[in-house]
């Protein structure tokens, strides 16, 4: 287990400004802290070896560890501001498709201390309303539309809850089922609505709903259930009703944490962390596919009792980077009770200062977005045929056993829900315990285990090793600054794995090659799939896994297009941004097993690619590594003029062989023919490319993500380093490359 643990408001940092660290203790009761600077971070015994460098700044002295919950779930939160003091007979309604609904209480409208409308620990509809409970017969339909609602006629003095199914179908009108009992007046009405969650005594908010709520509204008489069904469907109705107190409609500002109320109080509220939006509602019949287009289809909300956005954690304290500090990769270091063993990392990067050139030429490019999809990944121990896809047992890490016993931290976007739907959005604004060196990825052990940021640290090792300054530049300063951060480098190098990328980043880099610049792209499966930010929410990511591509769910029908931006998801490949255009080769394969060496093609071996071969006469490349034992695996590329690659791009060499683990791609499996085994056996290979941009730019890619583990091996004294030095020092050259 982890005795502490700990996540920055940023990572990225540029010199003079401020980087606020929150710390939670799960068992320490005291932590020092200081920062290192990350160059190796690999612990392999075969590899380099694990190094940083301790920076002389002051960062306190011991401090008490503080525990702290996490706190996951998401609702709406709606201010009464007045309107819902004075509350006589009412109506609770809404239209609800439940994805989840036994184990726990859910709430679906609530009136904190006044009155509420959800499920009971069986998935039965409950109304409460003071004293008085409503329960109804037999639990709610999961996965089908429903008009609930809680009326109160304070005339009667009766409390009504309803209850229709929708079976979409015009002859099997929705019937209500109702449940009526004497009840007298109770309290004086409620400070606040909360939509999919209520509060405890204590003011926490709880009792989250599972499943889709579409168009709550709250009357201020008894709407009989017959009348509600035309109300809710037609929100024009809806607002000109003259008993109307609020209507919310989730179609408005889709892109935001706000949610409107459609009805003159104004009673708008505010997303809590970050729930689907942008999702079929109760009147989506597949009329459009776009949100944008007819946006009324899509007033749904998709809460989660597992959403988590921002874990809130109070600042513990704050550093000021200094003005002179070098760019690179940082962590500031906790250590619990003085167990230097059991320290936690918060990783972070010190980029180049936003107004000035560093005088560096080359910038390493740090995959920050791929960082946060794999955020807290649960692979090895929760998907079923991890270690049939990896040939070998899975060896957990003690930051696997604390995401075991933890899982209220939050999701990769490799997981399900609870309800088994997929989880779109991952957030920084929390601990990512798999995110700092020293640590077994989720494929565990050594050999096929570098994966992500300790794999990327093999680049930075090499780098730190050959005595080349770099600038270090993150996903999201790319996002924000584009090329106008590029444009100060002439060699900009990708981690292993940059699967995960924005139009803004894309476009940048696309545009980096074409005006002239080098790029070298040190990875596989890279480039990948589409992902974007949100301008209301900081320190989140949306990605929805449209129609094909390597992916353990689908976003569901109707729901490709992002909430956050209104861009259709899937892959870059069929978004008009192939990676085989933009770096010569595309994901082709992936296995987790061996990794082999690179054939080279001996008619490769021209004028054009003298400076990549220097030193270099093996006929076969790459026979080693610490990455499976050779430089092509885990997951490769191949180039392949039909999706993109330049039609004079060299393939310098290729894997002539893999395991039967590696299988082809969805998105290359047109049609599951009896011959398509000899498709696959063609396809799935590494293509080592190289090519020229008219801009008197280049692109050199390996199409592996093993070859940085190649790099390391020997301690960075073999073929596979002196490879990638030999392109290094001829791209930072600013002398143009011709294009044949």
């Amino acid at each position: 287990m982890l005795p502490i643990v700990a996540y920055t408001d940023k990572l990225t940092v540029a010199p003079g400004e401020q980087l606020n660290v929150m710390v939670s203790s799960f068992g320490a009761k005291t932590y020092r802290a200081d920062l290192r600077r990350i160059i190796q971070g690999d612990t392999n015994p075969t590899g380099p070896g694990y190094k940083d460098e301790p920076i002389n700044l002051d960062l306190g002295s011991t401090r008490l560890a503080v525990a702290k919950p996490f706190k996951p779930g998401s609702c709406v939160v709606i201010p009464g501001q007045a309107a819902l003091d004075q509350i006589d007979s009412f109506t609770l309604a809404a239209v609800v498709r439940p994805t989840l609904i036994t184990g726990k209480t859910r709430q679906i409208l609530s009136l904190p201390g006044f009155a509420s409308l959800g499920l009971d620990t069986d998935g039965c509809l409950v109304g409460s309303y003071g004293d008085t409970v409503l329960r109804s017969h037999s639990p709610v339909a999961v996965a089908h539309w429903q008009i609930v609602s809680l009326t109160y006629d304070a005339d009667r003095k009766e409390l009504t809850l309803s209850h229709a199914i929708d079976k979409g179908s015009v002859a099997m009108a929705p019937r209500p089922q109702h449940i009526t009992r004497h009840c007298p007046p109770a309290g004086q009405g409620a400070s606040e609505c909360l939509i999919a969650a209520t509060r405890n005594a204590e003011g926490e908010l709880v009792e989250f709903f599972d499943g889709k709520v579409d168009r709550p509204a709250l009357f201020s008489t008894p709407v009989a259930a017959e009348k509600l069904l035309n109300l809710l469907a037609d929100f024009p109705a809806l607002r000109r009703n003259q008993d109307l107190l609020a209507a919310w409609d989730f179609s408005h500002g889709m892109t935001t944490q706000r949610i409107r109320d459609i009805s003159p109080y104004r009673l708008n509220g505010t997303t809590h962390n970050a729930p689907k939006r942008a999702m079929t509602g109760w009147q989506w019949q597949g009329q459009e596919l776009d949100w944008k287009k007819r946006p009324e289809l899509y007033s749904a909300i998709h809460f989660h009792a597992t959403d988590m956005y921002d874990a809130g954690w109070d600042v513990d304290f704050t550093l000021t980077i200094p003005e002179d500090q070098k760019s690179g990769v940082y962590a500031v270091r906790l250590v619990p009770d003085g167990d230097e063993d059991a320290a936690y990392y918060c990783v972070f990067v010190i980029r180049p200062p936003r107004e000035k050139h560093s005088g560096n030429t080359v910038a390493f490019l740090f995959p920050t977005c791929s960082y946060m999809a794999y955020a807290n990944h649960r692979l090895g121990m929760d998907v079923p045929g991890t270690e049939i896809g990896m040939g070998r047992a899975v060896e957990l890490d003690r930051h696997h056993m604390f995401l075991q016993d933890n899982p209220e931290i939050g999701f990769s976007l490799y997981e399900t829900h609870n309800d088994g739907t997929g989880v779109f959005h991952t957030s920084r604004l929390r601990p990512i315990v798999d995110l700092q060196p020293k640590v077994k990825s989720f494929l565990g052990g050594y050999g096929s285990n570098i994966w992500q940021f300790n794999a990327d640290t093999h680049i930075l090792g090499w780098l730190d090793h050959i005595g080349q300054d770099i600038d270090v530049i993150t996903d999201e300063d790319i996002h924000n600054d584009g090329l106008r951060l590029l444009d100060r480098y002439n060699v900009v190098l990708t981690g292993t794995h940059p699967e995960y990328y924005t139009r803004n980043m894309i476009e940048a880099v696309q545009a980096f090659t074409d005006r002239g610049g080098r790029l070298m792209y040190l990875g596989g499966n890279g480039f990948y799939w589409v992902v974007s930010f949100n301008d209301d929410m900081p320190g989140i990511m949306e990605c929805r896994r449209s129609e094909a591509g390597i992916r353990p769910w689908e976003p569901g029908h109707g729901q490709f297009y992002h909430g956050f931006t209104g861009e259709y998801g899937g892959l870059w490949r069929r978004n008009g941004h192939p990676p085989n255009h933009l770096c010569g080769v595309g994901m082709t394969s992936q296995g987790f097993d061996i990794s082999e060496p690179y054939v080279i093609n001996p008619e490769s071996r021209t004028e054009r690619t003298a400076f990549i071969y220097e030193g270099i006469d093996r006929p076969i490349i790459g026979d080693f590594g610490l990455a499976g034992g050779g430089a092509a695996g885990l997951e490769v590329d191949r180039a392949d003029t039909d999706q993109g690659t330049p039609e004079h791009a060299v393939v310098l060499g290729s894997s002539v062989r893999h395991t039967d683990i590696y299988l082809m791609t969805p998105e290359d499996l047109l049609d599951p023919t009896p011959d398509w085994t000899g498709t696959q056996n063609e396809i799935i290979r590494a293509d080592l490319t190289f090519f020229e941009t008219a801009g008197g730019g280049a692109v050199f890619s390996t199409g592996s993500i093993a070859w940085a583990g190649s790099i390391a091996w020997n301690a960075y004294d073999n073929e596979i380093a002196r490879m990638t030095e030999n392109v290094l020092r001829r791209f930072d050259n600013p002398e143009p490359f011709d294009m044949p």
